[in-house]
């Protein structure tokens, strides 16, 4: 079995707002083993990218645990912090507003190393080629600019900081999706390379179910700040259980030229506010098998199938 790299309990995020507490993130739990990628997908505004950043403590939690490796991470100081950043890191979703447009390639490859003191002179200069080289940029681009590089260039810089310091855990907060589709497809063929030949453990955080469903193992669906669905992406893209989650399956394009012929079911009703949501299933206003009972409390994750959780009280009804 596995090692458990991280696990996270009871976490929450709320942001305060002149009209009472926006709960982004709201009582998520899960745990993730080294090497393996859990995938965090969800609609524009469920609280994926802000749960990436409260797990790195890019920001702090209002809630809950954090153990990475073995280390609460929630209860170390700055001093720690440092040194445990060095094993968990992040591909940002716009390489270009995550990096100095005044740097060039190398520099930029070169500032994290310069940072945590990994290495300087002519290892530096060993070290930037020989990430430059991993993540398939060429040599001659070392002198150059961000805004003289394509999207996909860009993305591999981000990807080379992300490896320099040599992490363990990385989160990938929609890396591809400001990408051409060719671009994306070398962009996670990369990632997938890299997790083989340094296993890698990726948060890999994306709206797209697609790009999801080919790298990662596992799946978690978030709804307003909660998990409603998590499991082994087969068994998720098989039989889901959440109406949810088949709401955003059938949202998939079909190629004309598909033989097959489905029946879209497209949700109805508005999304709840994340300030001060009632104790009831959040999804319930866009739901078409909600019941009075989906409005007396929120229903808890648990497992209906070995590895399969679901937030629904009526899971296991066969006619939804």
């Amino acid at each position: 079995m596995a090692e458990t790299i991280l696990e996270v309990r009871n976490l929450k995020k709320y942001f305060k707002t002149p009209h009472g507490a926006l709960h982004a993130v709201d009582g998520v739990s899960f745990t993730l083993e080294a090497g393996r990628t859990l995938g965090v997908v969800g609609e524009s505004g469920c609280g994926k990218s802000t749960l990436g950043r409260v797990v790195l403590r890019l920001l702090e939690a209002t809630e809950g645990s954090i153990v990475f490796d073995g280390t609460d991470i929630l209860r170390c100081s700055g001093r720690e912090m440092r040194a445990l950043r060095r094993q968990m890191q992040m591909i940002f979703q716009d390489p270009y507003e995550s990096i100095n447009p005044r740097m060039s390639v190398g520099e930029l490859i070169a500032e994290p190393l310069i940072v945590n003191r990994i290495c300087k002179g002519a290892e530096m200069d060993r070290k930037i080629l020989e990430l430059m080289d991993t993540v398939g940029l060429a040599s001659r681009l070392i002198n150059a600019y961000p805004h003289e590089l394509d999207g996909g260039r860009r993305q591999r810089i981000g990807i080379a900081r992300a490896l320099a310091v040599s992490p363990k855990f990385i989160v990938c907060d929609e890396p591809v999706s400001a990408l051409d589709v060719s671009i994306q497809a070398q962009i996670l063929n990369l990632m997938q390379d890299l997790q083989e030949e340094a296993g890698f453990t990726y948060l890999f955080i994306s709206h797209n179910l697609s790009v999801v469903k080919h790298i990662s193992d596992d799946i978690m669906v978030m709804y307003l700040g909660q998990v409603v669905e998590k499991a082994p992406k087969a068994d998720l893209f098989r039989e889901p259980l959440h109406p949810y989650t088949r709401a955003l399956l059938e949202a998939i394009p079909i190629p004309k030229l598909s033989s097959r012929n489905r029946q879209r079911e497209i949700l109805q009703g508005e999304i709840k506010s994340p300030i001060e949501p009632p104790e009831e299933c959040r999804f319930a206003g866009r739901c078409r098998y909600a019941t009075e009972a989906c409005r007396k409390g929120v229903p808890p994750l648990r497992e209906v199938r070995p590895g399969h959780f679901v937030a629904c009280i009526r899971a296991e009804e066969g006619s939804l």
